[in-house]
């Protein structure tokens, strides 16, 4: 779908009746506990444009079948053209998910969106609205904890929606960072500069990713733009072991994004001797909390050990040793045989 500029600058989207004027890009492991309330945040929508949504099946073995079928009479009825499954089992990774989805994408505007979270009921509407400011863009996200996700999609709307009478949704540069944003849970871009930037790298198929390819939005000229329109509650979970995973991975591919891209010297987390002092504050910090106990947060404390655990191991592997990993863009993207669509 092209843009139209008129005498003002600002692009108006043209609508066909034929196609989808959104495509949502939904990737999926193991998630038909959690995709239900999803695909009811998209059913209840408000002032929806014509959109399409691409449940990318990235090797589950659950019924994800299931639980699209029970679904798909009800966004359709709500104004969905087509609800599609699309098997993307060649590789693990939310990378090469997405990639796969927005591939199948029949829309020229694409908007992508993780399986455990709930959009607003505005999501839709705000995405077009956004697209006649920006090609590319981020929505927001509002933590909520875990044990919220078992209401109603409604009672989560009520949670997250904005309040009546607000300001028509708008887009703000980005504050100056070593390392861009992108939502990878939240976010829209147009087909065209997707592909032109090559999706997603593969090279990074866990965490990571959206900030890779903010990167390379970055250096492809375009501004990192976010609103606070679009909104989704962002599921929160408890301090643990997989948390805990997650925090030094992050960590560790931050350190990574900054040695590719060369700014780690911008790196708040890096520059000046501050990931001394941060691993030096650690064991400061225990001992506060063992003599104080309205200081005691040990599962806080444990999370900040793993994430300087996680730069550590980044500053070993990427910096000292340099096992950068080879960037692998477009997987996904374009359609090898053995997919199975």
């Amino acid at each position: 779908m092209a843009p139209d500029r008129g005498v003002s600058g600002r692009r108006n989207y043209v609508v066909r009746t034929d196609r989808p004027q959104l495509s949502v890009i939904i990737p999926c492991h193991q998630a038909s506990r959690v995709l239900p309330l999803q695909l009811n945040a998209l059913r209840h929508q408000v002032e929806a444009p014509a959109f399409e949504v691409i449940i990318v099946d990235n090797r589950s073995t659950d019924d994800l079948k299931a639980v699209v079928d029970t679904h798909r009479p009800g966004l359709v009825k709500s104004g969905a053209t087509a609800v599609r499954i699309v098997d993307a089992p060649l590789e693990a990774g939310v990378s090469y998910a997405r990639n796969v989805g927005a591939r199948h994408a029949k829309a020229g505007l694409l908007v992508f969106c993780d399986a455990d979270d709930c959009v607003s009921s505005r999501w839709l509407a705000d995405a077009m609205l956004l697209f006649t400011r920006a090609d590319a863009f981020s929505g927001s996200a509002i933590p909520v904890c875990e044990s919220e996700f078992s209401h109603d999609v409604r009672t989560l709307h009520q949670m997250i929606d904005p309040s009546p009478g607000r300001d028509e949704p708008s887009v703000r540069l980005q504050e100056s960072l070593a390392i861009p944003i992108l939502m990878g849970g939240n976010f829209g871009m147009t087909r065209e500069l997707f592909h032109e930037l090559g999706g997603f790298d593969q090279s990074l198929p866990f965490t990571g990713e959206d900030n890779d390819l903010a990167f390379r939005l970055r250096a492809s000229g375009r501004p990192v733009l976010d609103s606070h329109a679009m909104r989704i509650a962002y599921r929160t979970r408890d301090a643990g072991p997989e948390q805990r995973q997650v925090a030094r991975r992050a960590a560790s591919v931050h350190v990574l994004l900054c040695e590719r891209y060369g700014v780690r010297k911008k790196s708040a987390y890096l520059q000046r001797g501050q990931l001394v002092r941060s691993t030096l504050a650690l064991p400061l910090a225990a001992i506060r909390m063992l003599s104080d106990s309205s200081t005691r947060d040990f599962p806080g404390l444990a999370s900040r050990a793993a994430s300087v655990a996680g730069f550590w191991q980044g500053i070993v592997q990427y910096c000292i040793l340099r096992r950068l990993p080879i960037p692998r863009q477009r997987v996904g993207l374009t359609a090898p045989t053995a997919d199975n669509v």
